[in-house]
């Protein structure tokens, strides 16, 4: 190992981070003060900037619209090819963290009645790994996409938007798309058809049936006889983006 980066704060505990990262490369290690991790791509660096810059890509996808830990902080990056090892330190202007207010539904599940004290016990163990193997899944169905491409990071910000319009709306559906000219393609994988997609449009795009919501302030007459509603609209591009955002997951790729 040649080089390795401090975490110098994390609100998560040290096995959901190491689950995380695990996810994206990386590995944690001891630190010389605090807990580092490092990857191949990290230890093939020629420099510690070098490093650095891969730690705070990193960083971004953790307190970004993600919001995996928006208290993630990094420390020195430490070189290990000198004994004993080197911290180099690096001073960053204090950026803007985004921030959003994500809702997050609780379960309350009881145990059988009747259970033996040992096997209450195990119920209880079993119950805590289900909801953290459940929220762990949450984690990483955001962080993945959001470290992986800044498409999904920009499409993942627009989702948590409580009130989204049809301008935001339709930028979630044109960054999942990407391009127009990728549209039949696109159709095709995620199983849009034309007629839905024209609907959507109506209710996004027009005046006429959507009013001040719409992007455009124009009332042009709609182009089907059945556009969507607000809602219909919203939970048609979510489809599409939760969709979308499993397929960059999956592939690892913009």
């Amino acid at each position: 190992m040649n080089w390795a980066i401090e975490i110098q704060h994390t609100t998560l505990s040290q096995g959901n981070l190491a689950d995380l990262l695990a996810d994206l490369e990386f590995t944690l290690v001891a630190g010389v003060e605090f807990t580092a991790f490092t990857s191949p791509e990290i230890d093939r660096c020629n420099t510690p900037a070098e490093a650095f810059d891969i730690a705070k890509r990193l960083r971004t996808a953790f307190t970004g619209p993600a919001q995996i830990d928006p208290e993630f902080a990094l420390g020195s990056v430490i070189d290990y090819s000198t004994t004993p090892p080197k911290r180099h330190a690096f001073i960053e202007a204090q950026s803007a963290t985004i921030k959003a207010s994500i809702g997050v539904a609780t379960l309350t599940v009881s145990p059988p009645a009747g259970l033996s004290d040992e096997a209450l016990a195990e119920w209880e163990k079993d119950r805590t790994e289900q909801e953290y193997q459940s929220r762990l899944e949450d984690q990483r169905a955001k962080l993945v996409p959001a470290y992986y491409s800044e498409r999904a990071a920009k499409v993942l910000e627009l989702l948590s938007k409580e009130k989204p319009s049809g301008e935001t709306l339709y930028k979630i559906y044109e960054l999942t798309e990407e391009l127009p000219a990728n549209r039949n393609a696109f159709h095709t994988q995620f199983g849009v058809s034309n007629d839905d997609f024209n609907r959507f449009k109506d209710a996004v795009h027009n005046a006429s049936v959507s009013g001040d919501w719409a992007r455009h302030a124009t009332n042009e007459p709609p182009k089907t006889t059945n556009p969507m509603s607000r809602d219909e609209a919203e939970s048609f591009v979510r489809n599409i983006a939760s969709r979308w955002l499993q397929s960059v997951r999956a592939n690892k790729s913009p």
